[in-house]
């Protein structure tokens, strides 16, 4: 299974290189500004270099794969993101997102595809994605992208984003927040005192494998979880999107043809059923139309099915005196306590 990490940097480009005008249409129609994508140099994520080049406020997309994040950054000084994306409406907000979304679905490898899209503009894009943390390994790619008036301007996509929700938040200082190995000077207490990650007075600190579960006194999500509790969600199950169901009989379904119509009692206007795995029902949607694909979004997530078994108590020496009993075949019978 390919690793969402900087060895992804060819199959980024190549999928730059098949959806360019797909994305740059989407980007068309949300902002009415015609432009051309074609990929530039990706290389392991150097943040010193990239904020020279990455400065101030900026649209950024989050495309969640596989519990982790990959941004796409559009620098508000390359003139591409007009003034309403600041404070968008209703139907800005949805333009964004569904930008979002687009780019994803043509921009991303197939093996990343991500599942979650987010889009906002941020105050400053660099500060946002080192809060995000960018892991060790982590990658970026350089998108050049050509304007009306022939010029070009770039844009930068980096992957994975450890904490990618991060991104939004604002930060209180005005330090960029560069991730790093934690520094000391003194023993255990002063561990403890500077917040030193699953530091164990007796073991020492642990910097293998980070527990990012509370940090700052904030509850964390599943991005946050250790590397290899991360790689089990990146296991891959089908999805289905169901459309109707109808019983037919052995007989029906062997004198099918070609032109053969099935009519179904299901309306189109009708909720969709989202099924994965062994056709386990896990939502509904609706079916929506993204460029010339199609696809569906999410009106309710189901909730599993809950099971419970009571909680039975035997007295002692009971179980014991109903077997010896020879009248009693199978499971000796239960007392409850509340009648004692």
């Amino acid at each position: 299974m390919a690793e969402l990490n900087s060895s992804a940097v060819n199959s980024f480009i190549e999928a730059v290189k098949n959806g360019a005008n797909e994305a740059a249409s989407a980007f068309s129609r949300t902002f009415d500004t015609a432009i051309t994508i074609q990929p530039g140099n990706g290389e392991e994520f150097q943040g010193d270099v990239l904020s020279s080049k990455i400065t101030g406020k900026g649209l950024a997309m989050i495309l969640m794969s596989g519990g982790q994040g990959i941004a796409i950054l559009i620098p508000d000084s390359t003139g591409l993101i007009p003034a309403w994306c600041d404070h968008p409406d209703a139907t800005g907000k949805s333009k964004l997102s569904t930008l979002a979304q687009e780019w994803g679905m043509n921009l991303i490898p197939e093996d990343f595809f991500p599942e979650d899209f987010q889009a906002a503009v941020i105050q400053d894009l660099m500060q946002g994605v080192f809060q995000a943390q960018p892991a060790w390994e982590s990658a970026s790619l350089e998108l050049i992208i050509g304007k009306p008036d022939g010029s070009s301007v770039p844009i930068y996509m980096i992957w994975p984003l450890e904490i990618p929700n991060q991104l939004w938040e604002e930060t209180k200082t005005n330090d960029p927040i560069i991730p790093g190995p934690p520094t000391f000077d003194g023993g255990e207490s002063d561990l403890i005192e500077k917040g030193v990650p699953n530091f164990d007075p007796f073991t020492g600190p642990n910097f293998e494998t980070p527990n990012f579960g509370n940090i700052h006194g904030k509850h964390r999500s599943v991005d946050d979880l250790p590397g290899f509790s991360r790689s089990l969600l990146k296991i891959k199950i089908p999805v289905a999107a169901v459309l109707a169901r109808a019983p037919k009989s052995i007989k029906t379904i062997l004198e099918l043809g070609v032109g053969s119509v099935i009519q179904f009692d299901k309306s189109c206007d009708d909720f969709l059923e989202v099924e994965v795995g062994q056709s386990v029902t896990i939502a509904t949607a609706e079916a929506v139309k993204v460029g010339d694909k199609f696809g569906f979004r999410i009106s309710s997530i189901l909730l599993p099915e809950e099971r419970f078994r009571k909680v039975e108590v035997r007295h002692e020496g009971e179980y014991r005196i109903k077997r010896e009993s020879p009248q009693i075949i199978g499971k000796a019978p239960i007392k409850s306590l509340d009648k004692h």
